[in-house]
């Protein structure tokens, strides 16, 4: 209950975000010629007509001075800009332009920005450098620009334009695309674990073991460390300039290494005295395949807020099993592979592109609920996430920082594969402790839990559509539900394309 409570709070203060937030433009949401949001880049958008009645938004100079060569023999009847300050269009030949200066260009290395007022222009210059220049000295630039191929003629470009497309490496954050526009995105992650927690304490292995009256007791199998390595391929496109479809899917590699503590008795009950060697370790085990698939519709409200719903597909494998003293286990469950039910996975994103280009930051919020029990009889808890992150443009580059929060539920049911162990560990006797390989991670009611978890990140392109990203990442806090391995650190690489 309180994580849909969390969700529904969260969701409203975004809307209302939004609602403060958007400054609503006249005319088509995209670019014309690069699909850049107009709203984003509503400080440098133009709008063009042409003597036969025909209209082109475009996000700055350089999209017009593009849009007019494909026009040939047509004349421009009205070429309206931004004022840079108010956003309100002006006429563009009667603007004061300023070119040049330290603040990015919108899809140009050499910016140009336009003022209404002479005073509004000189102040500009005194902060950000530049010098002021009539309209044609603008125009004759920007076509200089587009006849020589210099102008960048991607949505990836420009200023702000990674971050609009990828404010984290670390995460899915939710975006759409303009019409007609792909997304493939290929990351790389590792989370590590390292030692045991239960609540927000730390536990030793020494206090763990089997049948040896530790704080943590009747466990044979203890967890030392843990890696999972993630290969995630996801494409993107946009339907419409407010629709985006998403496909994702994921490959998944499993590492556990632990102790074996074989109890202080042998297998006739007697004590072991001078050869009991306690906790040695163990070979690891190790899980891989197919992860779950996830597929998602996302929604564009407003320049800044969007919606959407996603769905995950049991295409991960639940019976995972490994080997232990010559017998076959069921692998516990957080070394299986997927959740083994169809989940819903509703989400609402707030993203703010500052005025001038240069900064980023927004919230996400997102709900994975459990739609039942999969064929082996139980769910994984259902998990509120939320997001909040800061990025700066820095030349062609982004970086960033990134909070994120979960709270997850424990898992409801059981694994009878799983429960085996701790059902013969139960019904045995001492003398036959150490064929039951209980563990941890066996038991259901050692799963999920609150956590917080801070990240820094760095964007750059590689390409005039490609973008390479990396992002590492530790816990700040951890509480969790009973005794469970703890996160350690993540990292994430990347490699993004769009066309």
């Amino acid at each position: 209950m309180k994580q849909v409570v969390a969700w529904l709070l969260a969701g409203c203060l975004f809307w209302v975000g939004g609602a403060a937030g958007a400054f609503e433009i006249e005319g088509p949401p995209a670019c014309k010629q690069c699909g850049m949001d107009r709203t984003t880049f509503a400080q440098s958008r133009v709008l063009l007509t042409y003597d036969d009645g025909a209209t082109s938004g475009l996000c700055s100079i350089h999209c017009a001075a593009e849009d007019m060569k494909q026009h040939p023999g047509q004349k421009v009847t009205s070429f309206q800009v931004a004022d840079y300050g108010t956003k309100a269009l002006i006429d563009a030949r009667k603007a004061v332009w300023v070119i040049g200066g330290k603040l990015p260009g919108v899809m140009t290395a050499t910016p140009k920005w336009a003022f209404a007022k002479q005073k509004d222009a000189q102040v500009f210059v005194a902060q950000h450098g530049g010098r002021i220049a009539s309209f044609s000295q603008a125009m004759a630039a920007a076509q200089q620009e587009a006849d020589s191929g210099q102008a960048p003629h991607c949505a990836c470009q420009g200023p702000g334009g990674l971050m609009t497309f990828n404010p984290a490496f670390g995460d899915d954050i939710y975006h759409t695309h303009p019409a007609g526009m792909w997304m493939f995105n290929y990351r790389y992650m590792r989370m590590d674990m390292d030692g045991l927690r239960d609540g927000t304490s730390d536990v030793a292995a020494s206090s763990v073991g089997n049948g040896r009256g530790l704080p943590y007791d009747n466990i044979m199998m203890i967890p030392t460390k843990m890696t999972m390595d993630m290969h995630m391929l996801m494409a993107m496109y946009g339907v419409n300039d407010k629709l985006t479809l998403m496909g994702m899917l994921n490959y998944v590699e499993n590492k556990m290494d632990m102790l074996m503590d074989m109890s202080p008795r042998d297998r006739k009950g007697n004590p072991r005295g001078m050869a009991d060697m306690g906790a040695v370790p163990d070979e690891p085990m190790k899980t891989s395949g197919l992860g779950d698939t996830e597929l998602r519709a996302i929604y564009k409200f407003s320049g800044v807020l969007n919606g959407s719903l996603g769905v995950s597909l049991p295409t991960g494998d639940i019976d995972q099993n490994y080997t232990s003293m010559g017998t076959v286990w069921r692998a516990p469950y957080d070394m299986q592979l997927g959740s083994g039910t169809f989940d819903l996975k509703p989400a609402i994103t707030y993203s703010q592109l500052s005025d001038d280009s240069l900064w980023n930051w927004g919230g996400q919020a997102m709900f994975t609920l459990r739609t039942g029990k999969n064929s082996n009889g139980y769910s994984l808890g259902n998990s509120v996430k939320l997001n909040t992150w800061l990025q700066r443009a820095l030349g062609p580059a982004a970086a960033w920082l990134r909070l994120a929060y979960s709270d997850t539920e424990r898992i409801s049911g059981y694994d009878p594969g799983v429960q085996k162990a701790i059902d013969n560990y139960n019904s045995m006797m001492w003398m036959t402790h150490y064929m039951a390989a209980t563990m941890p991670d066996s038991d259901p009611n050692n799963y999920g839990g609150q956590r917080l978890d801070g990240f820094i990140g760095l964007s750059v392109p590689v390409g005039g559509m490609v973008s390479l990203g990396v992002e590492g990442g530790v816990p700040l806090y951890q509480n969790l539900n009973g005794l469970q391995m703890k996160n350690d650190w993540y990292c994430t690489v990347g490699l993004q394309a769009m066309f």
